[in-house]
């Protein structure tokens, strides 16, 4: 194990990389982190992988880089632990088969350095397959606590972050806490919310800075099963106080309703859960399914 620098320095970013069997891809991840050269940092935190993953990792570890090998309880754990062992103020994750854009850990420590006041800075990715080729490109946009939590317009209408696009104090995680382990599909969603309910002061950085694979075997994949585990987060947040307006409030209660109406296993019609739940027309899916319904009949 390479020794750190010091844990307080804003002088670079430093990424924990979570892995278990990830050889794959990790080489080109690897790759994309040293060619950012002194500005970055990284802390491969391995669940005891039975590929090669280790081998490529000691392979490209420099100094200042760190390879742990140990047992966790899962991705977010295996972050949390890297976390609360590795150096630097300015920090981050990312999956040992994303990239990093070139010039992006100096684009983010510059940013950081001139902006004490930010806590959580975001950029664009660009989206790769298997061979790194590039088909897409993507830039999300969230400033609030309240645009966060609005998963039905912003969230899931192609304004979210992309995990490994965003980078922050270590001062933030401290504040907002450990990645929670209840989620094994969405708790970067819920780590983002509480930054926001813990204050955070977010800032958008106009420029690629990192490249998200897409492919079968990844976890980002269950589509399903993270849209599950967001409403499951949204829902646990409205049941505390929140400091956002009580009308945003109910109009998210109310489209959690409809949605596990819609989702769910109800025998009931549509229009006849609509004369007992009026309160459902706050809700803009609801009214553009009367709409499309209106219109379907008057054809």
């Amino acid at each position: 194990m390479n020794s750190v620098h010091s844990a307080n320095s804003t002088d670079y970013l430093t990424l924990a990389i979570p892995n278990f069997n990830g050889g794959k891809f990790l080489a080109r991840t690897l790759e994309s982190l040293n060619a950012n050269g002194p500005a970055l940092r990284w802390w491969l935190q391995d669940a005891c992988s039975t590929d090669d993953s280790l081998a490529i990792a000691n392979s490209f570890a420099r100094p200042g880089d760190v390879v742990c090998q140990e047992k966790d309880g899962g991705q977010a754990d295996a972050i949390n632990r890297a976390f609360s062992k590795m150096s630097g103020e300015l920090i981050g994750f990312i999956n040992s088969d994303d990239c990093l854009c070139l010039g992006a850990a100096e684009r983010v420590v510059e940013f950081f350095n001139a902006h004490p006041e930010i806590d959580l800075v975001y950029g664009e990715v660009e989206w790769i397959d298997e061979n790194n080729q590039v088909f897409g490109t993507h830039s999300g946009r969230i400033d609030s606590l309240e645009e966060i939590l609005d998963v039905f317009h912003v969230w899931w209408q192609k304004r979210q972050w992309v995990q490994p696009e965003v980078f922050f104090r270590r001062s933030l995680w401290e504040k907002a806490g450990l990645f929670d382990c209840r989620y094994d599909l969405a708790f970067d969603y819920d780590f983002w919310v509480r930054c926001f309910r813990a204050g955070a002061r977010t800032a958008h950085i106009p420029a690629k800075l990192a490249q998200f694979r897409r492919h079968a075997n990844q976890k980002s994949t269950h589509s399903q099963e993270a849209a599950a585990e967001i409403r499951t987060i949204l829902q646990r947040n409205l049941e505390s106080p929140l400091p956002i307006s009580k009308y945003s409030q109910l109009v998210l209660r109310k489209h959690l309703e409809y949605e596990d109406y819609r989702l769910g296993d109800y025998k009931e019609s549509f229009f006849s859960m609509l004369l007992r739940h009026p309160d459902w027309f706050l809700v803009s899916d609801v009214r553009d399914r009367i709409r499309f319904n209106l219109g379907a009949k008057l054809k």
